[in-house]
């Protein structure tokens, strides 16, 4: 009853804060030169109204200069007009283009049938046909569907200003709603092992570090989409962990060494009789719920779909589906050395899933946004180039490499780094080996570690790409051991200085108008570096909890 009572606390005080920084951001927007609403939040409603306004029947079918798709881009008087450019909304034009008339249709069973399928789908045909192209505004480089989202404030005068970042401020308080869940199914499961789960601070640091946090409360309210994505990517791991439990945190090597100790008595022990059969093939091992397991990969699919970077999560996924299978194949068919396909099997599975329903949703979003929806929301993040300086190491040679100045070895260098291929192989290498490493013990724990990697090396990040692994932090803080106060202290201390020091060179840069482009470079070599040590210093932590609940563990075993 107390944890739910703090639970029903931070969540009235979350919903509070976030009120009341909407408030505040619309009295900012009315009265000060410096906007609280992020300039995102603009393009997002941009691309909502075009869809609600871009495309009016009356311009197209109902107009004389409208016959043909190919109009749309020909006659001059159609050229305002933006219209979704996939191949289900041109079909839509022509079916009401060529839709007969009453006056037409004779007196005959076929023609009334016809003529009742028309009527019937008339409004399906034209839902369709009047949808906009969001790509229309210039720098919308996001999922059609986003836009499709707000696009409900845009149907009643002056609601578009609020409704989306409501949107995104609910999404906020339920990220820390699936933190919760997350932390209750692990405490449900593995308290009585791991005594660290049923702690109080499995009800406090969602509260503290997410909802009475201003960070993560004032990037929602201020219209960032990120929180989104949280909600997603939470929901698909709460999800996944209730179809395949995290077996590595249950007995990851007590039954590695129990497996091996009944190969050895089956060995020894050949003329006795043998022991019973195994119970299951291993065909017959699945998930605890199919519809959970098919729930997350579509989840998956869908985060993806809206912002690429959960892809990384695959390698981390495999490993601990994986690792599930070697423990059901050890326990439940006696198998100590399976083969790699039936450990490998569920995972497989799980890509092909998640492959097929990310396939479909970007099939489906071609049908109706066309072209331009994989030039801007898939292909242009691939080929990115952003000179403005931002935290990556990678905008100084951009910067440097756009006019092209430099000897040939200096060009061929600066080509080099300024590609946006070459920053992808440091970065999905160490993703990579970290999901690897972590993806079989520690699910979340594996996916948090690969995040902070992951940003540190991207080609573009700014502060607000650290909410990309804030959203885990309440998760994994449970499992982490620190030496003292002072190591938190210290690892705060670095993350905060050397933004801190990056910043102090931006200003000077963007305000004093100083040449500190080589200072400021050096100082993303050391943010980058900052990074890596605090993301080692967090597997080091979470290492030393693990060994102190072994060992407490076996302890409690032996004084029994």
């Amino acid at each position: 009853m107390r944890d739910k009572s703090w639970r029903w606390g931070y969540l009235v005080a979350g919903i509070a804060l976030r009120v009341a920084l909407l408030v505040f951001g619309a009295y900012q927007d009315a009265h000060s030169h410096v906007p609280y609403t992020d300039v995102d939040y603009s393009v997002f409603n941009d691309g909502a109204h075009a869809i609600v306004t871009g495309c009016p029947v009356s311009r197209t079918v109902g107009s004389e200069l409208y016959v043909a798709e190919s109009d749309l881009f020909n006659v001059p008087e159609l050229a305002d007009l933006n219209c979704a450019r996939g191949i289900v909304p041109a079909v839509a034009r022509f079916v009401l283009e060529y839709e007969p008339k009453k006056e037409d249709v004779k007196d005959s069973w076929v023609t009334s049938i016809v003529s009742l399928s028309y009527t019937i789908t008339h409004p399906i045909f034209h839902l369709l046909a009047v949808i906009g192209d969001p790509y229309s505004r210039e720098t919308y480089r996001y999922t059609p569907l986003l836009a499709l989202l707000l696009t409900p404030g845009h149907l009643v005068s002056n609601v578009w200003v609020y409704a989306g970042k409501l949107l995104f401020a609910a999404a906020d308080i339920g990220c820390a709603l699936l933190m919760w869940r997350i932390l209750d199914i692990r405490a449900m499961r593995y308290a009585n092992i791991y005594p660290a789960f049923a702690h109080a601070a499995v009800t406090h640091l969602p509260g503290i570090l997410w909802l009475v946090n201003p960070f993560p409360a004032q990037i929602s309210t201020r219209g960032s989409s990120d929180s989104l994505v949280g909600l997603l990517i939470l929901a698909f791991l709460s999800l996944l962990l209730r179809a395949t439990p995290e077996t590595a945190l249950v007995d990851d090597r007590d039954f590695r060494k129990q497996a091996d100790v009944d190969e050895a008595y089956k060995s020894d022990n050949k003329e006795t009789p043998s022991q019973p059969a195994p119970k299951y093939k291993p065909s017959d091992i699945s998930v605890v719920s199919e519809p959970a397991f098919h729930a997350a990969a579509a989840l998956l699919a869908l985060a993806v779909h809206v912002k690429l970077f959960p892809v990384i999560y695959g390698v981390a996924i495999m490993a601990h589906l994986a690792n599930y299978r070697r423990h059901a194949l050890a326990v439940m068919c006696g198998i100590s050395k399976p083969k790699h396909y039936d450990v490998h099997e569920l995972g497989i599975q799980f890509a092909c899933r998640a492959a097929v329903y990310y396939i479909l949703l970007n099939f489906a979003t071609w049908c109706i946004w066309g072209q331009p929806f994989l030039d801007n929301a898939l292909f242009y993040h691939f080929s990115r180039r952003d000179h403005r300086h931002n935290f990556s190491i990678y905008f100084l040679p951009t910067y440097l490499g756009l006019d092209g100045s430099g000897g040939d070895y200096a060009q061929i260098s600066f080509q080099l780094l300024n590609s946006p291929y070459i920053s992808f192989i440091p970065q999905f290498v160490t993703v990579a080996a970290v999901g690897l490493l972590l993806g079989g013990s520690d699910l979340i724990m594996s996916c948090f570690v690969q995040t902070v990697v992951f940003v540190a090396w991207n080609k573009v990040y700014t502060s607000q790409y650290f909410l990309w692994y804030l959203w885990f932090v309440p998760i994994v803080g449970v499992t982490l051991r620190f030496r003292g106060r002072w190591h938190v202290a210290l690892l705060l201390a670095v993350w905060v200085g050397t933004q801190a020091m990056w910043l102090y060179q931006a200003y000077r840069l963007e305000f004093e108008g100083q040449d500190s482009f080589v200072a400021l470079w050096f100082s993303s070599l050391a943010l980058l570096a900052g990074q890596a040590w605090a993301a080692g210093t967090l597997v080091k932590a979470w290492a030393r909890w693990r060994v102190e609940q072994r060992a407490a563990r076996v302890k409690a075993t032996k004084s029994k």
